[in-house]
């Protein structure tokens, strides 16, 4: 698709001319307003189709107002309707001892900001309300930049097997500094808007605070923005976390983490337009960050980030992209059919790869 391709330039750009060249290309890029499917979202000009949750519909009625809309079409579920309108509208109540009351016509009567409003999150998030963001054109996947400290220009790209956890571990500590709570906002709007023009939603981001967010200087352009959790919204036992992934400015991915002592359970993902790019360097940083913010040295990934009920992971072959790194699977069963697997020395089917991803990885590094 030329638009990520040209993406991928504004992140990866080789030189000046290459980079102003995919600017200029894709300041013509403007859609007619539609929504698209999920691999080709977030085009300046068009919409997304999205079942947010209450707080980021909340996000949407408080930051871009008048952007968003609920989308009724295809609703057939007018007993959930009578059960949520009809004790917060008069009128239904008066009308409740009739038959065929049309709720839905009454449903489309109020806006997406009464909902917001007059709902309990649970209720709202239970009634999944569908809801059309026409986002601005500086918060499309097209436009959305992150403004960088200096722009890195180079004609190669670091490949995985050039790509050493321990070698990066013990380099040099990154340039870190907290910014300020308005500073946190704004990479937090980038942050959400990077995620909800794809059809996603993360936890940390949506009760990201903007009082504890660092930026990490990784070299070769990467800038990782780091969130923490609003207090009333953390996790009983561990410390929750998201990072975000700006090249060059450019939004290239995200992750989360949660940190328990020197362990820490780490997820990761490069959004497809960036992913050959430097995705296996980009983790290494990340990993560097968390040693030097919380002492880890005990890294583990979750099945699901394998593969477990994840199509697009059995897609990318996540699990040989860690296990290349040094991961290893805590399954001694599933550790020796990796070991299998290698000596074939063929590409894995995707039902290995099902069977392979049934087991959590780990990483441990000396203190």
């Amino acid at each position: 698709m030329r638009h990520d391709a040209l993406l991928f330039r504004c992140a990866y750009p080789r030189s000046p001319q290459d980079l102003r060249a995919a600017e200029a290309a894709l300041k013509k890029i403007r859609m007619r307003d539609r929504v698209l499917d999920s691999e080709n979202s977030g085009i300046a000009g068009t919409s997304v189709d999205v079942i947010f949750s209450w707080d980021i519909a909340s996000w949407l009625v408080r930051r871009f107002p008048g952007t968003a809309s609920i989308d009724w079409e295809d609703w057939s579920d007018d007993d959930r309707l009578a059960a949520v309108l009809t004790p917060l509208i008069p009128e239904l109540r008066e009308r409740i001892v009739e038959a065929n009351v049309p709720y839905l016509d009454y449903a489309k009567a109020q806006t997406l900001e009464w909902y917001v409003k007059h709902l309990q999150p649970v209720t709202y998030d239970l009634l999944g309300l569908w809801v059309r963001w026409k986002f601005p054109d500086e918060f499309s996947r097209t436009r959305m930049r992150r403004k960088p400290s200096a722009i890195f220009y180079d004609r190669t790209i670091i490949a995985r097997r050039d790509v050493s956890i321990a070698l990066e571990l013990a380099g040099p500590p990154l340039t870190i500094r907290k910014l300020s709570r308005d500073e946190g906002e704004a990479a937090l709007d980038i942050a959400r808007a990077a995620l909800a023009t794809r059809y996603r939603e993360l936890y940390v981001a949506t009760f990201g605070d903007p009082s504890t967010v660092f930026s990490a200087g990784a070299g070769r352009g990467l800038e990782i923005v780091l969130f923490g959790v609003l207090p009333e919204k953390r996790l009983p036992v561990r410390a929750g976390y998201a990072p975000f992934f700006f090249r060059n400015g450019v939004p290239v991915g995200y992750g989360d983490a949660f940190v328990l002592g020197h362990r820490i359970e780490v997820s990761f993902n490069i959004f497809p337009a960036f992913r050959e790019g430097e995705s296996a360097w980009i983790f290494a940083r990340m990993l560097k960050l968390y040693r030097l913010l919380f002492g880890s040295t005990v890294f583990t990934i979750d099945p699901y980030q394998l593969g477990l009920g994840n199509d697009e992971a059995i897609r990318s072959g996540a699990f040989w992209f860690y296990r290349k790194l040094g991961f290893r699977p805590t399954d001694p069963k599933i550790e020796r059919l990796a070991r299998a697997e290698e000596r074939r020395k063929r590409r894995s089917s995707a039902a290995t790869l099902r069977k392979l991803a049934k087991s959590a990885m780990i990483l441990e590094i000396a203190p």
